[in-house]
């Protein structure tokens, strides 16, 4: 019930989007409010710990084939994965993420938020320094990715507008900078745009471009809806019992 209730745009309508649906569901199953927001945002983390590397070896691949005339803005800007993650690794270290991630009651926002980013990072550390241990998350989050993508090539072949895995990688990923759990209303109708305009740059014509991206959004966005629907009545059990100490906090 959380996950297709997360998944869906009508309960994930806050500036949190989805991501507030998994702090409801992680409140109430008993993690202090410090727990279920370090948790969200490992979440977070390790959805893009997956994707941006990904993107980033593609975005190399294009850049290497001389034959590729794509927009140096789509490709490029893909090579700071590197720095960020090595960045992000530095943060994560036990040490330094206990000493980072402690979070004072006189703390300001700034400083909350950062202590709270740090905490996520961390989780997803543990993630890739045991994965013997938690290699379900890790190979879960590459099987959900693996599958968003074929899905779009797939709705790209049927429209007549075949393309190289890489210039796939890419222009998916530019287009879910930001996924659709991490926007209102699901980023209805600006995932679309956005994931239009990036396969367009990758120069893929653009009525293809734009009838595989409703395509592709129907199947994996709007038919969600459906369960989402019918996860209601959990969803809005848990909202009332923990909504409250959300206005709270904020």
């Amino acid at each position: 019930n959380v996950v297709a209730a997360g998944f869906g745009a009508f309960f994930s309508a806050s500036a949190a989007g989805g991501f507030e649906v998994d702090y409801w569901a992680l409140r109430h199953a008993g993690l202090t409010r410090r727990e279920a927001l370090k948790r969200v945002l490992g979440l977070g983390t390790l959805e893009y710990a997956i994707l941006a590397p990904a993107a980033m070896f593609s975005a190399i691949a294009i850049l290497v084939d001389a034959s590729d005339h794509v927009r140096a803005s789509m490709s490029w800007p893909w090579l700071a994965v590197f720095p960020g993650a090595a960045l992000a690794i530095w943060l994560a270290q036990p040490d330094r993420a206990a000493r980072w991630g402690r979070i004072d009651g006189r703390d300001g926002r700034l400083r909350r938020a950062f202590g709270h980013a740090v905490a996520g990072l961390s989780v997803v550390r543990s993630l890739f320094a045991q994965p013997r241990t938690h290699g379900l998350g890790l190979a879960g989050a590459s099987l959900y990715w693996f599958g968003e993508m074929l899905c779009l090539w797939a709705a790209l072949m049927a429209f007549g507008a075949p393309v190289r895995v890489p210039v796939l990688i890419v222009g998916f990923a530019t287009g879910y900078v930001l996924t659709r759990r991490g926007l209102p209303f699901g980023g209805a109708g600006v995932a679309e745009v956005a994931l239009t305009f990036a396969l367009v740059w990758l120069h893929v014509p653009f009525a293809p471009a734009l009838l595989a991206v409703f395509s592709y959004r129907f199947f994996n966005f709007w038919l969600a809806l459906v369960p989402a629907f019918a996860a209601r009545g959990t969803m809005a059990r848990i909202r009332a019992e923990v909504e409250p100490e959300i206005r709270k906090a904020a």
